[in-house]
Parts: C-alpha cells; sequence; structure tokens
C-alpha cells in the first residue's frame, strides 16, 4: 500500500496530491475543534438560558441556539463526510495510479473553498456569541 504522507517518486503529482493530504487533513482536525466548541457555546447557552427575562435576551437566545444545532447537527458533520470520502477518492488515486483523474483536483478545489468560507462564517458567529457573553448577557449593555 501507497503511504500518502511519504514521497515515493513513482507520481509526477505526487507531491501536489501530499500537499491535498495534509490541507485535508487539517480542516479535519478543525471539524473536530468546531465540534468541542459547539458544545461548550451549547453549555454556556444551557446554562444561562433561563437567567434573564427579557424578551430581547430570549431572542438572542434563541438565535445562538439555533445557529448551534445548525452547526453541530448539520453543517459540521456533513463537511466531515466530504472531507473523508474526500481522502478516500485521494488513497483510490494513489493506488491505482490514476493521476490523470483531475476531477479529484477540481473538486479539492471547491472543498477547500466551501470549508474556508464556513471557517468564515463560524468566525464571525464565535464573534457575535462573545460579544454577546460580553454584555454581560444584558441587552441594555
Amino acid at each position: 500500500m501507497i503511504s500518502v504522507t511519504g514521497q515515493t517518486f513513482e507520481y509526477i503529482l505526487q507531491p501536489a496530491l501530499i500537499s491535498m493530504h495534509r490541507e485535508t487533513r487539517a480542516w479535519l482536525s478543525a471539524t473536530d475543534l468546531w465540534k468541542r466548541e459547539l458544545a461548550f457555546f451549547q453549555k454556556i447557552l444551557d446554562h444561562h438560558s433561563t437567567t434573564n427575562p427579557h424578551e430581547e435576551f430570549k431572542k438572542q437566545i434563541d438565535h445562538f441556539q439555533h445557529l448551534i444545532t445548525y452547526y453541530n447537527g448539520e453543517l459540521v458533520d456533513a463537511f466531515r463526510k466530504k472531507l473523508r470520502d474526500h481522502e478516500k477518492r485521494l488513497a483510490i488515486i494513489l493506488n491505482e495510479k490514476k493521476e490523470s483523474d483531475t476531477r479529484y483536483f477540481k473538486e479539492h478545489s471547491g472543498l477547500m473553498e466551501e470549508v474556508q468560507s464556513f471557517a468564515d462564517t463560524f468566525t464571525a458567529f464565535k464573534q457575535d456569541f462573545f460579544n454577546f457573553i460580553e454584555r454581560g448577557f444584558s441587552p441594555y449593555k
């Protein structure tokens, strides 16, 4: 079996494929972190969901709850599956020495852009969430 982590010089495109493998593995690692962060944010919401009776506060809690549920229950898991499937296709290319299969390269670029876009969205979500927390859970600060 061919190792994705080491260069064998049996392929013309292998260095590029190894680079793509590393990038995909980095995003898979990021999905693990996102799952942990979302679980932490959920604990914060659970803890503070009954601390403030104001309607605006409850709307903010509902907003963040919806996003956490959507990100954790759908988006991050979908990205993990796409990234794992992508890695499986890389293994097939390397095992069967099908370097002429350019679909992988096109797919890689699109998938990396898609995950980066979500990472940017998730960063904005975290900033909003932290701002909400820093206001002391008060809509009037």
